[in-house]
């Protein structure tokens, strides 16, 4: 039997969501079928912060905090933002497309996710950590897992929230999908503990960190930056789960790399 804890990324709050419980389970039938028997013996909890980010506006507007982290982004794609006038639409979908170009995906399926992903990190490191890494050491101690799998955004809160527990707890894998933890000044620079000379710190309580990133994942970038600046990560990152959308958590789980990596923890213990 392997314990395995879920940590979810963003924009996974419904409206049908009226308790984090009904969250949580409602994640946790969606996890277990992407993962199907691929990984038997397996006791999977999930960790919901979803309603504690959602936004409150009915767009997906960018605001200005949101638009400071789609420059850092933009410049770890090695995209200048300054190359065009002003902060409206037409701005946000020179620098989509121009990533788009880089990492072979459609503007508008990269102009979508960006739109998704940085209001939410902002608001996780402006208002909302506290709450959120109460909820997820919560879930963590309760249910005492033998793995962690933390996706995107997910993959910071797991960070962080493991430091906080400390040597609290014996996790044999930490596995992250589609991670921006190494994305500089956006999410490596504002991590608690904060990088030391240019690295994050080794996690403490956790056996062994695999990272694993889609080919054209536009979120988890710098590309094999990850096992550079955190000690111990085992990078897989030249593989490719889903052309149409590399950064969805249900095709993140249906790769046999992750089944890989949870087996193969479930066999050490």
């Amino acid at each position: 039997m392997t314990r395995l804890l879920g940590i979810h990324g963003v924009r996974n709050y419904k409206a049908a969501d009226t308790t984090p419980g009904i969250g949580a389970k409602r994640l946790r039938t969606d996890w277990l079928a992407a993962l199907g028997s691929s990984v038997p013996g397996l006791e999977l909890e999930m960790a919901y912060y979803a309603d504690l980010l959602r936004s409150e506006r009915q767009s997906d507007e960018l605001d200005g905090t949101d638009v400071v982290l789609v420059e850092q982004w933009a410049r770890a794609w090695g995209i200048d933002p300054s190359g065009v006038q002003g902060r409206a639409t037409g701005w946000v979908r020179y620098i989509c497309g121009q990533v788009a170009q880089r990492s072979g995906q459609r503007p508008a399926v990269v102009e979508k996710t960006v739109r998704m992903f940085f209001p939410e990190v902002a608001r996780y490191f402006a208002t909302g950590r506290i709450g959120v890494l109460e909820r997820v050491t919560a879930a963590m101690l309760r249910h005492r897992p033998d793995a962690v799998v933390a996706h995107s955004l997910g993959s910071v809160v797991a960070y962080e929230a493991l430091h906080e527990l400390a040597d609290e707890l014996d996790v044999k894998l930490l596995l992250t999908l589609g991670s921006p933890l190494a994305l500089p000044h956006a999410v490596f620079h504002r991590l608690d503990p904060a990088p030391r000379d240019g690295l994050g710190s080794r996690l403490p309580g956790v056996r062994r960190w695999v990272n694993v990133a889609d080919v054209g994942d536009f979120v988890a970038v710098p590309k094999g930056e990850l096992a550079r600046v955190f000690p111990g990560v085992e990078e897989l990152s030249e593989i490719s789960i889903a052309p149409a959308w590399p950064h969805g958590v249900l095709d993140y789980l249906r790769h046999r790399s992750v089944s890989g990596a949870i087996t193969a923890a479930n066999r050490s213990m």
